[in-house]
């Protein structure tokens, strides 16, 4: 049961102030109204989260590695934001009651600390901004606007479909990255299977466990040591922009970049977001920096009265054909539908192009394997002829 705040009129016109345990706030407006009361105001009370020393940074860097959240759980956050406040709960019932349901460490101390805004009389998107390895700007931009125009039930179902079809995505990538990384655990193990055929099975385990663990160490220092560094707002944007122009890499990275930009404006605007902050929020969801400085820089043409496919022409980011698609929209006026369609088209490109480099990713790894099977064998060989000779020539 949670504790609520209430403040209600009583038949003398006195305010009376209190806290009610109950299983919802409409329990509470039943028993204080059957006591004759006049309700002005249930709310949930909910503990607010110790502020900590550099609770920034662990929110920023760690929390995404200690505690993860992927697409899907937002989607379901979304969605179950959406259910809740259409039945008639309010923000901070409604994440009051998301904080308990919710399996996810991080979302659940979003829905609290959104619950104790909420009582507060701030916003959601203050809450939500406290949290940028979980939530991207364009969905802080939607939940702004949303809180604005008074349409957050609309905006969540908008963010939810928005997160189902990323991770979606995702699933797919790494399904078609999922045999190269088998290829890369029978690299580790291959070479060790001599010690369980001619040796001893305690002796493999041990051989395993000392090449396998360092192996792995270091690539998990290396993997999140990367992600660290990318952060930074110089380094991650040289680097986006030398991955733009590698061959083949470059054009499957840029694919990518632009069906994010195309499905995050098309949702912000949905949301009512305005053009200008709309765009600079797609800009951020490219997941690249290069990318997004030189679309941030144009958005400020809008301002000026320039159109949208004036802007992104302008960038000389998104491809030509996407541009030429939009043109034709902005004078029907189906922008958000050029958007989707625009988006749908690069992630089939995206899935396709994924598709290819996973084989050819897959092929190059299976000959390194067979490379190395050859150099066991004939290396064992080569000892088997050795141990030949020095017994038939003592």
């Amino acid at each position: 049961m949670l504790r609520y705040a209430y403040e209600a009129k009583q038949s003398d016109g006195r305010i009376e102030r209190g806290l009610m345990e109950a299983e919802s706030a409409q329990v509470v407006e039943r028993q204080l109204t059957a006591r004759g009361y006049q309700v002005i105001s249930v709310n949930p009370v909910v503990e607010p989260a110790a502020v900590k020393p550099g609770d920034a940074f662990a929110r920023r860097f760690l929390q995404p590695v200690l505690y993860p959240v992927n697409s899907k759980q937002i989607a379901q956050f979304f969605t179950s934001l959406r259910v809740l406040t259409s039945a008639g709960m309010t923000v901070a019932e409604a994440m009051a009651h998301l904080s308990r349901q919710t399996r996810n460490h991080t979302l659940r101390r979003v829905a609290l600390e959104a619950a104790e805004a909420a009582t507060r009389g701030k916003p959601m998107s203050t809450v939500l901004k406290r949290f940028p390895g979980a939530f991207n700007k364009a969905t802080l931009a939607a939940v702004e606007a949303a809180e604005q125009s008074g349409m957050l039930e609309q905006v969540a179902d908008l963010l939810a479909k928005y997160y189902d079809r990323t991770y979606q995505l995702e699933m797919t990538y790494r399904w078609q990255t999922f045999y190269p990384k088998i290829l890369l655990i029978c690299a580790i193990l291959i070479p060790t299977l001599k010690t369980l055929i001619l040796g001893s099975f305690d002796a493999w385990i041990r051989l395993v466990w000392a090449r396998s663990v360092p192996v792995l160490l270091l690539i998990a220092g290396l993997w999140y040591g990367w992600r660290a560094l990318v952060k930074l707002p110089g380094f991650g944007k040289a680097i986006d922009g030398i991955k733009i122009l590698i061959p083949w890499f470059g054009s499957l990275s840029r694919r990518i970049s632009t069906a994010r930009w195309a499905r995050s404006l098309s949702m912000l605007l949905g949301a009512g977001v305005p053009i200008h902050q709309a765009m600079v929020a797609a800009a951020a969801a490219t997941g690249n920096k290069a990318m997004e400085a030189s679309l941030v820089r144009e958005a400020e043409g809008v301002l000026r009265g320039r159109s949208l496919s004036e802007v992104i022409r302008s960038s000389r980011e998104i491809p030509a054909g996407a541009v030429d698609l939009i043109t034709v929209a902005e004078r029907s006026g189906s922008i958000e539908s050029a958007l989707d369609k625009v988006a749908e088209y690069y992630e089939t490109e995206t899935e396709v192009g994924g598709k290819q480099t996973a084989v050819a990713v897959g092929v190059l790894s299976y000959l390194i394997i067979a490379a190395i099977i050859a150099f066991i064998v004939i290396t064992s060989w080569r000892g088997l002829g050795q141990q030949y000779e020095s017994f038939i020539n003592p």
